[in-house]
């Protein structure tokens, strides 16, 4: 069945991904709506063959309405409360931290058996890139082996910041190599050629609003409450990607003999225990659909434990396609 659709946010870096994702997919939409802030509002999109032109947001209502898409990280108090009812709608918010109270995070290739069971009106989140690129790597190596303790490093690239980050990094970059100063007017520090050990707010806790999410984040994917977690966030000069960098102690050992198959079985990861060179975040992730594993080894004490290396395409494996994962979920079920 053919749905009304609207996006909020197609000029974002993630609405752009999603947009494309849409474009090229099999969901059924019957009309696209683009909003988007008012001094942006009018510009003509291409959707399908046809051209869409985007509203201001403050004219959404969500009215008629089947599936909304969330992909900008600001929005006022308004536009969050008309998403919080709309009783026709689902609503896939990209953005998951708009809330008070968490909305139900999903990553159909992990815990999409509970969208059969969603009645509309319900806000879905689609978890921060980083929390789902360390769930899709994890989860096979969890449920086989159960990690009891784990630490993570998560290495976010300049599209975390969104396209200021972005444009941001290529300024910087420019101006140094031309001799000129730079201004770090996006990040609190200069970020070409540079390591930042910090991604996102400083929270009162001492961790950043984005060890934060994945602290909060990755247990419920994991389906594990009592997961021993810790997370350390740093901000890379690359354009685009994450890197997760875990090490784990588990109730099993690891038995290699077994990994391949293991991770042949699940959904949404590649992994060459056999391959001859490292993965690379440019050559071999992204633009790709899946978390790329690698390096794969036993803990160095002997005991149980594991570390490996999981990267993907933060806007596409790691955002825009899982939203599009859950809209084809949710049009196939059958509830509509």
């Amino acid at each position: 069945m053919s749905m009304n659709v609207a996006l909020i946010g197609p000029g974002t870096l993630k609405g752009e991904k999603l947009l494309e994702l849409l474009d090229e997919s099999a969901l059924q939409v019957e009309s696209m709506s683009l909003y988007e802030e008012a001094d942006s509002a009018g510009r003509s999109l291409m959707f399908r063959g046809r051209a869409c032109r985007t509203r201001a947001l403050e004219d959404f209502t969500g009215e008629g309405c089947a599936l909304v898409f969330v992909c900008m990280a600001e929005l006022d108090a308004e536009i969050l409360e008309k998403l919080q009812h709309l009783p026709s709608a689902y609503v896939i918010d990209l953005f998951p931290q708009h809330y008070q109270e968490a909305p139900l995070l999903v990553v159909p290739a992990i815990n999409g058996e509970v969208l059969p069971s969603i009645d509309a009106g319900r806000i879905i989140g689609v978890p921060g890139s980083a929390t789902i690129t360390a769930a899709l790597a994890l989860a096979p190596l969890h449920h086989a082996y159960q990690i009891l303790k784990l630490n993570l490093t998560v290495l976010c690239a300049a599209s975390e910041g969104g396209r200021k980050g972005v444009e941001a990094l290529a300024a910087e970059t420019a101006r140094l190599l031309n001799g000129r100063d730079v201004d770090a007017s996006v990040f609190e520090r200069q970020i070409a050629f540079n390591l930042i050990p910090s991604v996102g707010a400083v929270q009162p806790s001492g961790y950043t609003s984005v060890e934060e999410q994945v602290l909060q984040q990755l247990p419920v994917l994991l389906g594990d409450e009592d997961l021993e977690l810790d997370v350390s966030a740093v901000r890379v000069p690359v354009f685009y990607g994450d890197m997760v960098v875990a090490q784990a102690e588990t109730r099993q050992p690891l038995e290699l003999d077994q990994l391949q198959e293991l991770m042949d079985k699940a959904k949404g990861v590649r992994f060459d225990q056999a391959a001859k060179k490292p993965a690379s975040l440019v050559n071999d992730v992204i633009g790709q659909d899946v978390v790329v594993v690698n390096r794969i080894r036993p803990d160095a004490s002997g005991e149980g434990g594991f570390g490996l290396h999981a990267l993907s395409d933060d806007l596409g494996r790691g955002s825009a396609l899982v939203a599009l994962e859950i809209a084809l979920a949710l049009q196939e079920s059958p509830r509509r």
